[in-house]
């Protein structure tokens, strides 16, 4: 598992685990806390295999540990079968006729050989590792790609997704004008320069305590009552002569909802939870 990238279903049963470890009063509520915290920010598998190593699996847990990926080795049989039958094509090219072998030469010297067009048509222009998740790792990779781009830490409102970041990006000029650009390890813009919608005031990245708001967001799961609620979605945000708010958001597939405010460092400051 050394290394593969956990998925949002890897987390959530990990955290299953620690719940339950919890209830069988394995571990207290300051450990269950800082572990859950810890597990929703995981980016590998191999971090949320420590989490747990020391846990006594209760019964129906038994699954919690992804199984392994089939060793590389297995498939190499088959390889060297494939091996084989390309020498043994290369032998009979190299004993045909010599007209069939000049012809056949003149033809691949004046045509595009099929890997290459395949490879051509399938390949992405976003490399794998250019690509964004929900963590603490690429939210640090966002802020520093976003001051490199546009020279400044501000802009008017920033919205964190599991799946990318927007923001509304400050354009120069005597009055308050933005384009939004959208970033999933690469950068896109959305929309032209245009003036900017509602009383925002300019906020800026440089303060968002990263370690913080990945706490909140763990803390947001726990307390705002949102049956099976998952991250939907973070905003950066400050309204007129108010400060600078860090609005953490949680749902789930019922359409229930609830979202926790905190400032940029962390700090929370009100909770609303969901209210049937």
């Amino acid at each position: 598992m050394r290394g593969f990238r956990a998925k949002d279903e890897d987390r959530d049963r990990f955290v299953e685990l620690i719940e339950a470890a919890y209830v069988d009063g394995q571990i207290g509520d300051q450990d269950r806390e800082l572990r859950v915290s810890r597990a929703l920010s995981a980016a590998t598998l191999d971090e949320l295999e420590a989490l747990t190593r020391d846990l006594q699996r209760p019964p129906g847990h038994d699954v919690v540990r992804p199984s392994p990926a089939l060793p590389a080795a297995r498939p190499r049989p088959v390889a060297w079968v494939l091996v084989a039958l390309v020498a043994v094509v290369g032998l009979l090219v190299a004993v045909a006729p010599l007209v069939m072998f000049a012809g056949s030469e003149q033809d691949s010297a004046t045509s595009t050989p099929t890997w290459a067009v395949e490879s051509s048509a399938s390949a992405s222009p976003v490399n794998e590792l250019d690509g964004f998740e929900m963590t603490p790792a690429d939210v640090r990779r966002f802020v520093t790609s976003y001051e490199r781009k546009f020279g400044t830490l501000e802009a008017f409102e920033v919205a964190f997704f599991p799946d990318r970041i927007q923001a509304q990006v400050p354009v120069r000029g005597s009055r308050p004008r933005m384009e939004r650009w959208a970033w999933d390890g690469q950068w896109r813009q959305d929309t032209q320069a245009a003036a900017v919608a509602g009383p925002h005031q300019r906020v800026d990245l440089g303060t968002v305590d990263v370690r913080r708001l990945f706490d909140n967001i763990a803390t947001a799961r726990r307390v705002l009552g949102v049956e099976k609620g998952r991250f939907t979605h973070a905003l950066l945000i400050r309204w007129g002569a108010e400060p600078t708010e860090l609005n953490i958001y949680i749902g789930n597939t019922f359409n229930e909802s609830g979202y926790l405010s905190s400032t940029p460092s962390g700090e929370i400051t009100r909770r609303h939870p969901y209210a049937s």
